[in-house]
């Protein structure tokens, strides 16, 4: 794919660099950490320091040349996505998040679901061929532009990218009941669902009340 897309998306896709970062960053405060449904639910947007705690927890995914945005005729940023290349030997990246995040409730909490969910999905157990995957960590659209293609130009990229890495799999964790859907309309298949009732604090209770129909996370995979 052409850094150019299609004349029917109306917009480009484009390497995102680090005079991008500050930018990206108050895109993703705004459309991901205010709506996806698990920072929603817990309105990690009022968690103090969350931008520079969200910023040490996302860094690694700029300078890896697998970041890319959406951008609109008008050079408006419209969409992002960020992706990461995953080893089945990796772990360190994991380790460095949760000490980078240490004393941060809301975000702990979040970090650490989304810690036992790639651990239970253990992919690299499901395909014992699959030795790398290129894993989707972030991508997040501009509600006046969803609906319009940009989240599946983003992933046709990601897909690009996995080909050009020699990855034969896609890998994409979705808490959106709207992500999912679209993850499945473009042919990834779930092999993992975990609940948010079922996902307790020591007390019993429930720790992402999500609203409707916003009922679990789930991991997809999307064989090349």
């Amino acid at each position: 794919m052409n850094a150019a897309m299609p004349s029917e998306y109306a917009f480009k896709v484009v390497p995102i660099i680090t005079k991008d970062e500050i930018t990206v960053i108050e895109f993703l405060l705004q459309y991901f950490i205010r709506d996806e449904p698990l920072n929603a639910s817990v309105e990690l947007i009022k968690e103090k320091d969350i931008a520079k705690n969200f910023k040490n927890y996302i860094i690694g995914l700029f300078d890896n040349g697998l970041a890319f945005k959406a951008v609109s005729p008008d050079g408006d940023l419209i969409g992002v996505v960020l992706n990461n290349l995953t080893c089945r030997v990796d772990g360190e990246k994991n380790n460095k998040i949760e000490e980078d995040t240490k004393g941060y409730t809301k975000f702990n909490d979040i970090t650490a679901f989304l810690d036992k969910v790639e651990r239970e999905a253990d992919v690299f157990k499901k395909y014992p061929n699959v030795d790398r995957v290129m894993d989707i960590k972030i991508i997040s659209v501009d509600e006046s532009f969803r609906g319009q293609g940009v989240c599946k130009a983003l992933i046709d990229k990601t897909i690009e990218l996995a080909l050009e890495n020699e990855c034969p799999m896609v890998y994409v964790e979705c808490s959106s009941y709207f992500s999912a859907k679209a993850a499945e309309r473009l042919g990834f298949e779930c092999i993992y669902t975990l609940y948010f009732r079922d996902y307790l604090d020591e007390n019993g209770e429930v720790i992402f009340k999500t609203p409707p129909p916003h009922d679990s996370s789930k991991v997809f995979v999307l064989h090349l």
